[in-house]
């Protein structure tokens, strides 16, 4: 039995003996060469020794290097990986074509008959012939590949599907083969990349995707068991790559609604898994609450998964809300004041800001904090500087200093992890200088790193994180003090809160114990919000309400605080009062 080959230094002939069960591998021979078709039983194989033994006439055996496949259209160059029912080639398209040199034109189906370019005219001599090479995958059942038989006859393309071409034939000898064919350059897989992935660019690879999902499900095609091993990526790019794993939708109505939903949901876990690099449901402080919610929604299993192209809607807008938090322009005010009873004021300040533009683009890091001091002058003025000295002197040699060197791709995930680091140094450092000059000098502090439109807040002790918008006020934080916890347990009001004699008891400081405690919390600004921290000073005598209203009248974060102290000041201010607010416009 002969097969027809193509080699590039002449004509080359496949030869099967097979009384003797051995195959030799093609024999090639120039054009002044005499054809010895006929005496192939006496050649050797190329390398040397003929192959081995047939492996019985059921086994599914590989196509030989130069084998003419795709209707005699292209030649296997060589073979990639072989496994039961499924090998996988190079191939190379027999006929040239030769691209048109001029740029304007591009025109690549010339043949070697043409002297100028088909389309513009542009002579075509000299020009380096082009030979395409593509990944052919055979099959030996095509029971798996309904859906990319569907998507070849109905001429199916997207920017997000990998180009597919099914075909099927018969080689050599009379069992059929399927095929599907793609290009041989195609994007690395999602499964080698390092994790985690930039959430930006993991979100826009899934609107893509999802849109891609979207143009199957419209034609038809299901996507069953979604992993990173099915996805293509690159910078700014991502495209499914394997229909050999799709399916076609039930044709039951619910079935097929199910199917659909399924595919959003493993596309929803991958895309988490890029993220986070973790198989279990991760809060990701980077997306906005709305699509965070849909991330968790879909990993507990509820109802209301939304349709694929919802999800690519949904994954646009929130990469605009990542990549440009220029939408909203942030100002800070900040005031202090030591009140109208005590004689020295405790309280400490921190406001750090790196702000750049690059690109037209503003870019702003800010870390915010106050700090209540206890101990008297001496320890508790000391011991909130102590904190804020220490927190902005990390900032500096840590957080700007790798946002900068980075090229500002900094994450808020690094963030919120270096405001853990720092809070724990500033504990470090009060708890040695408390146990170097023997005093029992603690302090509060309610800090928070913004990147952007998200907001890291760490808190220890009673000073307070507020949100404040057109919508009301809501605290963030939860004081550690004594009548907060009896305000949990059902014992006191927050009314009676305000005059129990033990109101001032707080169990956790900085400053006390070596690992102190810390609560963090993780906000989502948008234009018209106002974060607000302050001592207990601010809160002990202002009502929520009144705190709201005066935020709201305030044409500035600056005038808002300078307001509130006054206000404070005019119901008695017997403490410090201290307040910092980041107002996003």
């Amino acid at each position: 039995m002969m097969y027809k080959c193509r080699c590039d230094d002449g004509v080359c002939v496949l030869y099967d003996n097979a009384k003797e069960g051995r195959f030799t591998k093609h024999q090639r021979r120039t054009s002044k060469e005499p054809d010895m078709t006929n005496q192939l039983d006496n050649l050797p194989s190329q390398s040397g020794e003929a192959t081995a033994p047939l492996p019985p006439d059921d086994a599914f055996q590989p196509l030989p290097e130069g084998a003419l496949v795709a209707q005699e259209s292209c030649y296997v160059l060589r073979l990639c990986s072989q496994s039961p029912g499924h090998n996988v080639y190079i191939v190379e398209e027999l006929e040239a074509t030769f691209p048109c040199p001029n740029p304007a034109c591009g025109y690549t189906h010339n043949v070697s008959s043409d002297i100028v370019c088909r389309v513009c005219g542009n002579e075509l001599h000299g020009v380096v012939p082009l030979r395409r090479r593509y990944q052919l995958h055979e099959y030996r059942e095509s029971a798996h590949l309904q859906a990319a038989a569907r998507a070849t006859a109905q001429g199916l393309q997207h920017i997000a599907l990998l180009p597919h071409t099914y075909f099927s034939e018969q080689p050599y000898g009379s069992e059929e083969r399927h095929y599907i064919i793609l290009p041989e350059a195609v994007l690395p897989s999602a499964e080698l990349l390092p994790l985690p992935e930039k959430p930006a660019r993991v979100l826009n690879w899934g609107a893509q995707l999802a849109e891609g999902l979207a143009y199957l499900h419209y034609h038809g095609i299901c996507w069953p068991e979604v992993t990173a091993r099915h996805i293509l990526v690159q910078e700014k790019s991502a495209m499914w790559c394997d229909l050999s794993h799709a399916q076609l939708l039930p044709k039951d109505a619910t079935a097929a609604e199910r199917a659909r939903a399924a595919d959003v949901a493993g596309l929803v876990k991958t895309l988490h898994y890029l993220i986070t690099g973790q198989r279990e449901f991760t809060p990701i402080p980077e997306l906005p609450p709305t699509l965070h919610k849909l991330f968790e929604r879909v990993f507990n299993g509820h109802e209301g998964i939304p349709t694929a192209m919802q999800l690519a809607d949904a994954l646009r807008s929130a990469t605009e809300n990542i990549r440009r938090p220029d939408s909203i322009r942030i100002r800070i005010g900040k005031y202090t004041d030591v009140g109208l009873v005590r004689e020295f004021n405790e309280d400490s300040l921190l406001v750090l800001t790196l702000e750049r533009v690059r690109a037209s683009v503003p870019e702003m890091i800010s870390l915010l904090a106050v700090a209540d001091g206890m101990g008297g002058h001496a320890a508790g003025d000391l011991a909130s500087s102590l904190a804020v000295d220490t927190l902005a002197a990390r900032m500096v040699t840590h957080l700007l200093t790798q946002h900068l060197t980075n090229h500002g791709e900094t994450t808020t995930e690094h963030a919120r992890e270096w405001l853990a680091t720092a809070v724990q140094a500033a504990n470090a450092a009060i708890l040695a200088r408390r146990h170097s000059m023997g005093n029992n000098m603690g302090t509060t502090l309610v800090a928070a790193v913004a990147m952007g439109n998200v907001v890291h807040i760490a808190n220890v002790g009673d000073s307070r994180a507020y949100l404040i918008n057109r919508t009301g006020i809501r605290r963030i934080t939860t004081d550690h003090s004594l009548v907060e916890r009896l305000i949990s347990l059902g014992h006191i009001d927050q009314h009676e809160a305000r005059t129990h004699p033990q109101r001032n008891v707080i169990y956790r400081t900085l400053g006390d114990t070596p690992d102190v405690e810390v609560d963090y919390f993780t906000e989502h600004i948008s234009a018209g919000d106002r974060l607000l921290l302050c001592s207990d000073g601010l809160n002990a005598k202002l009502e929520d309400h009144e705190i709201w209203e005066i935020v709201m009248r305030c044409a500035s974060p600056q005038d808002a605080c300078e307001h509130l102290v006054q206000a404070a000041n005019e119901h008695g201010g017997d403490d410090n009062i201290s307040v910092i607010i980041l107002g996003a416009d």
